[in-house]
């Protein structure tokens, strides 16, 4: 029987703590590897931290001046592979999925996180998943915010939205 690993996966909360929090309580239980942080605001990534104790990865978002040194883009070793994680406003005007997907690929990555444009995603293209979170906190499509979850197992990630306006969310498999 092969180990199951979960990523948690959020962008663009934008310092709104009270859906952070929410977010939090209600997945405490959900026995998340590490939670990342697609940027606006890294500072919220700190905060996650602290109140979980789950490790929290984050870049630098175009709305994250008061971080500069938190970097744009990361290449994270997980398990046997890598994730990428941009924030994705270097990618305009289209925030253009597929280049996201071909860069992240290109350095070994089977998971390529992006956020920025507040609008949540998910494709699969030749063993990669993106994953765009949208925003928990300012959705701008009408999905009453949302965050994800990515599940790897047996060499493979799948990922699963869970929207804030539709609870109890069902712990991921």
């Amino acid at each position: 029987m092969s180990t199951v690993h979960r990523i948690g996966i959020i962008s663009d909360t934008h310092g709104y703590l009270e859906v952070i929090d929410k977010i939090l309580v209600d997945t405490a239980d959900w026995q998340l590897d590490v939670w990342l942080h697609a940027g606006d605001y890294g500072d919220d990534a700190r905060y996650m931290a602290t109140k979980t104790g789950v490790p929290v990865i984050a870049v630098r978002g175009n709305n994250d001046r008061q971080r500069p040194f938190e970097p744009r883009e990361q290449l994270i070793p997980f398990q046997d592979t890598y994730v990428y994680m941009t924030h994705g406003d270097q990618f305009l005007p289209y925030n253009r999925i597929q280049d996201v997907m071909s860069l992240g690929a290109s350095m070994g990555a089977t998971l390529c996180i992006a956020g920025h444009s507040h609008h949540h995603a998910m494709y699969e293209h030749q063993g990669c998943l993106f994953v765009n979170p949208g925003s928990p906190a300012l959705p701008r499509d009408k999905s009453g915010g949302t965050f994800a979850v990515a599940t790897y197992e047996n060499g493979q990630f799948k990922g699963q939205f869970y929207y804030l306006k539709e609870k109890p969310w069902l712990k991921p498999d």
